[in-house]
């Protein structure tokens, strides 16, 4: 098995013109890693859109509000959890409370604070949403894959993900 040096190495070539290339292996690993997130979101996106008027921020943003405590979070621990700027989260959490989906409040510990709070109508949404949206998950993606190489990914995958990553309860 190759050590992390050989196969950083190994990885690219740097031809006569100073231009760097993927190995073929490693360029199929790459661009194959790329193309399938790039597709996968576009149509998961998308059929998001058509049936529930959600992008995939918005549902992700509703379904960290639905598994938070209180069903509430800060505004910032949202950023944070879902790896967008505050900019982003505060545009997307805009377009939710027009839906009457969430609601801004000031936090109770910091009135500087503000948190987002998933309505009933939100929950109900994001309970529909999750629903189709695995089960498209499950179709486009997992269907296509064996057992064996579920768990190839999910071992690799994982060495990528910060250890707090699967929990939705920060604040």
């Amino acid at each position: 098995m190759a050590t992390k040096a050989q196969t950083k190495a190994c990885s690219f070539v740097v031809g006569d013109d100073g231009l760097a290339t993927w190995t073929d292996t490693h360029r199929d690993a790459w661009i194959g890693l790329l193309e399938t997130h790039k597709r996968l979101t576009r149509a998961l996106d998308a059929e998001l859109e058509a049936e529930h008027g959600l992008t995939l921020s918005g549902a992700e943003c509703l379904g960290r509000l639905a598994a938070s405590e209180g069903r509430a979070m800060r505004l910032t621990a949202l950023a944070n959890a879902t790896g967008l700027s505050l900019s982003r989260i505060s545009r997307i959490v805009d377009t939710l409370e027009g839906r009457r989906l969430v609601e801004r409040r000031s936090s109770a510990e910091d009135a500087r604070a503000v948190e987002a709070h998933l309505t009933d109508a939100g929950l109900e949404l994001v309970r529909r949403a999750q629903a189709s949206h695995f089960a498209a998950v499950n179709d486009r993606f997992f269907e296509q894959l064996s057992a064996e190489e579920i768990d190839v990914l999910a071992r690799v995958f994982t060495r990528f993900v910060p250890r707090d990553a699967g929990s939705c309860t920060e604040s």
